[in-house]
């Protein structure tokens, strides 16, 4: 799909555009989140916590088909974190995150 729109000179400039435009956007945000007084954070480093112990900061992220647990990941806990917490540096938070849990029936 990518060598068909690089071939295309029209499409590869607008890809270009496309891309430049995200990639600016994207350093704004984190240069703004750097230099803000607090410093904001994204909060990745739940993997493996039990769910119910990050409540307050990240909100479970439902599939349709079961999780099923691993050797480092037990049942009701955090196996991938799907989009992070937004923190500020003194510990309060912006934005809830999302997490995926390992399978269990009714975590609530």
């Amino acid at each position: 799909m990518s060598q068909i729109l690089l071939e295309d000179e029209e499409k590869s400039e607008i890809l270009k555009e496309k891309v430049t435009q995200f990639v600016e956007s994207l350093s704004k945000s984190c240069w703004l989140m750097a230099i803000s007084s607090p410093t904001v954070t994204l909060h990745f480093d739940v993997v493996g916590k039990k769910v119910q112990d990050i409540r307050d900061r990240f909100m479970q992220f439902t599939t349709q088909q079961t999780v099923a647990t691993t050797a480092e990941v037990g049942n009701g806990c955090v196996l991938l974190v799907a989009w992070p917490c937004l923190q500020l540096e003194n510990e309060a938070f912006l934005a809830k995150g999302e997490v995926v849990v390992a399978s269990e029936a009714d975590v609530k």
